[in-house]
């Protein structure tokens, strides 16, 4: 049996789940996009549908707005993020980091400058003095052979295999020395399940199947994700990124649950 009988009541417990996530008032549903879509289904429907965590939820959001380069998303966002608590702000700037090897540093520089502006905006609001946040420091340098061990170790402990051989900079310097030995391997703020989260989504969206096949591959055989988590992360993504590119994300999930 429905929780609700009639569309006012389904209307108000949509309302107060925008109001809930989004930490403002909601929107008057004065046309169909708004009050079918945005409070109707978004936040009436899929973000109340449970499976995922709230901080699962706000990774593939964020993720998916970046990636979209979508302004008035973004500054919502960060903002709802932050001011819920269910994200720090140490939390959010490493997510940056990671957001920026995944979607490159111009779209990582504007989710940055968001989240600069929300924090201040939210301490103002609270009357509390703005302080420096912690941050993990970047690696201690190390000499060329002992990086790309470092690297090549850490892939292996993220995908649960060894990566190919290093033939060129961006496979060697690039990806295994940098993004894993460097990147990956920063646990401090963010867990490897949020990493992956973030990584899915950021491939997904480009669609870069080879990505994202190795990382819901890797989510499923090292229990970072279930099979029924990364179904509810890509009605989550098709909010935010489209049907069409939930569609390819969804027929590769089930490609690499299958082994088909």
């Amino acid at each position: 049996m429905a929780e609700w009988t009639t569309r006012d009541e389904r209307r108000a417990v949509a309302r107060a789940e925008y109001e809930h996530i989004m930490q403002t008032a909601s929107p008057d549903p004065a046309g169909a996009y708004i009050e079918s879509g945005v409070i109707g289904y978004v936040f009436g429907e899929m973000w109340r549908r449970g499976v995922l965590t709230p901080r699962d939820r706000r990774w593939i959001t964020l993720t998916c707005v970046g990636a979209a380069g979508a302004i008035t998303p973004i500054e919502t966002h960060v903002y709802a993020a932050l001011k819920s608590g269910d994200i720090t702000y140490s939390e959010f700037d490493e997510f940056v980091l990671h957001f920026g090897t995944q979607a490159g540093w111009p779209k990582a520089s504007v989710l940055q400058m968001y989240g600069m502006m929300n924090i201040y905006k939210i301490f103002q609001e609270s009357g509390e003095e703005l302080k420096p946040h912690d941050f993990e420091l970047w690696a201690e340098p190390a000499d060329d052979g002992v990086r790309r061990e470092r690297g090549i170790a850490a892939y292996e402990q993220i995908h649960g295999a060894a990566p190919r051989f290093a033939s060129t900079a961006f496979q060697g310097r690039a990806r295994l020395d940098y993004l894993y030995g460097e990147v990956w391997t920063r646990q401090q703020y963010l867990t490897r399940r949020d990493r992956r989260i973030i990584s899915i989504c950021s491939a997904a969206s480009d669609t870069v199947d080879e990505e994202v096949t190795e990382h819901l591959r890797a989510a499923l055989t090292l229990g970072d994700l279930t099979r029924t988590e990364l179904e509810e992360l890509v009605v989550h993504f098709a909010v935010y990124l489209g049907w069409n590119l939930a569609r390819r994300l969804d027929d590769l999930l089930v490609e690499v649950a299958t082994g088909s």
